[in-house]
């Protein structure tokens, strides 16, 4: 039928093809001949991620499930990260009968938290995961290229930056340093969107059944932005 069409209006089958091959990688997105390797593309994004000194971070979480039993869950947080071991963030933690928000700061192996009944900051040990997640071994700057069987580069956009839209998948064992012990899962895709003009990461997102609690729908982000402008984070009982 399509041979058909393309014959009354004088094209031969070869260009008839080639039409019908562009019309189809147009449906579905295709990055075009000016979109990079990706290996390359994950390759470089890793460079300039790990040498980035600050940034700001958004993380959110589309579809939650329920937190573990006698456990809690992250659903959203805001903060900045000074490299090589400092963040402070702001948080909405869902204990399952209630969530509130909580303030947070690490720095180095030191952790301090609002309590939530009395709004006074106190040592923990509970959220080291978050300065993991922007380590450059072990957390983001790892999983760039321990993504397996990325997409061929994808036109998208993250915090208003034209990028490049990578996904593939990524173990259980690749995101345990990252989440520890509450990874029960793989994720069914992870999206990185890479600045087209400086390499950055403007956004990670898990999607699918990854932490305790999760759902197949459940989506959580990480947004980038603000590299490499000033940060002072300071102990909050100085």
């Amino acid at each position: 039928m399509w041979r058909e069409r393309f014959h009354v209006r004088g094209v031969g089958g070869g260009m008839a093809i080639a039409i019908l091959v562009m019309v189809v990688c147009a449906l579905a997105a295709c990055g075009g001949p000016n979109a990079p390797n990706a290996t390359t593309l994950l390759k470089n994004a890793q460079t300039k991620f790990n040498s980035t000194k600050t940034l700001h971070f958004v993380m959110t979480v589309e579809h939650a499930g329920k937190p573990p039993t006698g456990g809690y869950s992250v659903t959203s947080a805001t903060g900045d990260v000074e490299r090589p071991d400092k963040v402070s963030a702001s948080a909405v933690v869902d204990a399952g009968f209630a969530s509130t928000t909580i303030n947070l700061v690490i720095i180095g192996s030191n952790e301090w938290y609002t309590n939530p009944l009395t709004g006074n900051f106190e040592q923990t040990t509970q959220f080291s995961s978050f300065l993991t997640v922007f380590d450059p071994q072990n957390g983001i700057g790892g999983l760039l290229t321990a993504l397996k069987n990325p997409s061929q580069p994808q036109d998208g956009s993250a915090n208003g930056q034209a990028c490049w839209k990578v996904s593939g998948q990524l173990s259980q064992q690749d995101l345990k340093p990252l989440f520890g012990t509450n990874v029960i899962g793989e994720p069914k895709q992870t999206t990185f969107c890479i600045g087209k003009s400086d390499n950055q990461v403007y956004s990670i997102a898990f999607t699918g059944q990854m932490l305790t609690g999760d759902t197949s729908a459940t989506v959580r982000t990480f947004y980038l932005s603000k590299f490499d402008q000033p940060v002072s984070i300071q102990s909050p009982l100085d």
